[in-house]
């Protein structure tokens, strides 16, 4: 490990190393969208008659400057047009919005999501998930550039082993039946190569390093690196919770001009823990050629073949030294959006085992003058059975400073449990149970219906929920493996928001309140957050920005599954309630950010959401950040 480690980083270093005079900050000018002149230019430059003539001015001088070396090229992309909001249920970040939050793993990305809990085995290195409307196993996926990353831990991808390194776009549907991320990898917005360097320290002896260096125009195509570690000692008075998280990601694209091109893709994500419940080494690997092309300006076709490799050592219930196995996928997608309207086909052949195959259609309209719709239907195929759901949503822009919205879904959804085995067969396809190694088919329904409205500055936003899941699964994971199914219940509830204006400009108070009538595992009665939330550019230049928030997130005391022991055969167990209270902020001067954050600082000692496994009491972490162009 540390051996692949230091090579990374030797060859990180090798690809980005350039003199130092060749470090040049951007103008304050982005040469995508030619808004602003730099500060310096406009200083030194005569009187302008108008704003039309600077323009000129700036694009003539750009256009002296450009080469055929800044010439730069991204593969076409599928996009899904369903707009984020409040009313659609769809969350996005983009890289500038992930630097800002100082997540470092997709779990603390979404922790401002309503109604959405991060599931910790621990510190980092132990075990991570997530979910919302009390959906276990099978309760989110995870696409990254069309490739799917298939769980091969349990019904659900470990998000410890999902890294951020060289992520440009994230983007979080909280569907109901079955949440969905998709993943973006950095794309070109500029000629010139690109590196950025994130790295902070913290409590716990906690540290932090993420880097990428992209070329644009290297090797006859386009070249991006990307390496991110996190560490630390973990808690306890006796420091035998340390763990840390290494990711590694390289991509080589050679283009076929804007209309298409090839790309290789390498990701790797190990992880290391003391905690004695888990595994003590893990490891993700994922291997993909992905190639798109555009025939038209309205149609893009992508396919993706990839291999994707579980490794850890076994836990001393498993028997062995090492578990892990491998899992080939194809898939082959078609998009189509013209004038608002917009369509989507996927299909994807699975090797092996649950599933062998999944087909999906959906289309919509946005950008309507009323608003828009969608709809979406997926079928897949585990052994000899079938999986079959639909769902649809429709939002209308605002009549009146009000807009309405609702989300349909309803059908069977597959999962897997257990780790991934090159071994003989599973055992076969069975409806319940929860079997390590045994698929299953659950039959979900959800509703979601409610309103915005916005005036003077404020939105209010609130919903009516319903869930229900024939039955609920643990995720499979090590988090909760071997545990036993729960039976499913109709549940009602709503969700709120609001975003109120403060007397102070660019400062607001944000919150988000989630309550449903019966609790359920993984489901509390109350889930709330709240945070008075700053947001400023200072100068003409735009070259000092400051973000900071002050908040507080928590909920109910939780049910969670619990797995098998000596004492018993594994149950559902209750956890006390959560609440940590932090502040965050982050300075951008030009193109350095200095970032500050503070978790729990009340110094709860019980936070936790698997029975036993107490999550850090308090950290505080600092950070730097600093894009450079070469």
């Amino acid at each position: 490990m540390i051996r692949r480690s230091l090579g990374l980083s030797l060859l990180f270093l090798w690809v980005g190393w350039t003199p130092v005079e060749a470090q040049e900050p951007p103008d304050s000018v982005r040469v995508d969208s030619l808004a602003v002149a730099d500060s310096l230019a406009v200083a030194d430059s005569a009187v302008v008659a108008d704003s039309a003539a600077l323009a000129d001015s700036v694009l003539a001088q750009l256009a002296d400057s450009v080469s055929a070396d800044t010439i730069f090229y991204n593969l076409p992309r599928v996009r899904d047009p369903v707009p984020a909001g409040f009313a659609t249920g769809v969350w996005t970040w983009d890289r500038h919005a992930i630097m800002a939050s100082g997540a470092n793993t997709l779990a603390e990305l979404f922790e401002e999501v309503p109604g959405l809990i991060p599931l910790l085995g621990g510190d980092y290195g132990t075990p991570l998930a997530m979910t919302a409307f009390g959906r276990g196993g099978g309760g989110y996926r995870i696409v990254r550039d069309g490739f799917e990353l298939y769980p091969l831990d349990g019904s659900v991808a470990d998000l410890q082993h999902i890294a951020l390194a060289g992520v440009h776009e994230v983007r979080l549907d909280r569907s109901s039946g079955q949440m969905r991320v998709e993943l973006t990898s950095h794309q070109h917005d500029d000629g010139r190569p690109f590196s950025v360097v994130e790295a902070g320290t913290g409590d716990l002896d906690t540290n932090m390093f993420r880097g990428v260096y992209a070329d644009p125009t290297a090797l006859g195509g386009s070249v991006a690196v990307g390496l991110e570690r996190v560490d630390t000692r973990g808690i306890g008075a006796t420091q035998t919770e340390g763990g840390n998280r290494t990711g590694s990601w390289a991509r080589y694209q050679f283009h076929f001009g804007d209309r298409g091109g090839v790309a290789l893709n390498y990701r790797r994500v190990a992880s290391q823990t003391q905690v004695p419940d888990y595994a003590p080494e893990a490891s993700r690997n994922d291997v993909t050629l992905h190639a798109a092309w555009r025939p038209t300006e309205s149609v893009v076709i992508q396919a993706v073949t990839g291999r994707s490799t579980l490794e850890r050592e076994a836990t001393v219930e498993e028997g062995a030294t090492r578990v892990g196995g491998s899992r080939t996928q194809h898939a082959l997608t078609v998009g189509f959006s013209r004038s608002g309207a917009w369509a989507r086909g996927s299909y994807r052949l699975f090797e092996g085992e649950l599933p062998t195959r999944r087909f999906g259609v959906a289309g919509g309209m946005t950008d309507l003058r009323w608003g828009g719709l969608s709809a979406e239907l997926e079928r897949s195929s585990w052994q000899s059975e079938g999986a079959g759901h639909a769902s649809a949503r429709v939002w209308v822009h605002p009549v009146s400073d009000i807009s309405v919205f609702g989300q349909y879904e309803r059908g069977d959804y597959g999962f897997r449990q257990g780790p991934v085995s090159d071994g003989p067969p599973r055992p076969p396809l069975l409806d319940t149970g929860g079997v390590p190694g045994v698929g299953l088919i659950q039959e979900r329904e959800a509703l979601r219906v409610g309103a915005t409205a916005s005036r003077w500055g404020i939105t209010l936003g609130g919903a009516a929920l319903y869930s229900y899941a024939n039955e609920v699964s643990p995720l499979g994971m090590e988090l909760d493996e071997g545990a036993p199914t729960a039976a499913g219940v109709h549940r009602n509830g709503y969700e709120s928001m609001a975003v109120l204006p403060m007397p102070m400009e660019g400062l607001t108070l944000e919150g988000s309140y989630q309550w449903w009538d019966e609790e359920g595992p993984y489901l509390p009665d109350q889930i709330y957050r709240g945070s008075f939330e700053f947001h400023r550019v200072f100068m003409d230049s735009g070259n000092l920005e400051l973000w900071a928030s002050l908040g507080v997130r928590g909920h109910d005391p939780m049910l969670t599954f619990a797995s098998p022991t000596d004492e018993d055969d594994g149950a559902i167990e209750r956890v006390p309630f959560f609440q940590s209270w932090y502040a965050h902020a982050q300075v951008r001067v030009v193109t350095v950010r200095l970032w500050l954050g503070m978790e729990n600082m009340t110094f709860r000692r019980n936070l936790q959401t698997y029975p036993g496994r107490a999550l850090p009491f308090a950290r505080t972490f600092f950070a730097l950040r600093w894009d450079m162009w070469n």
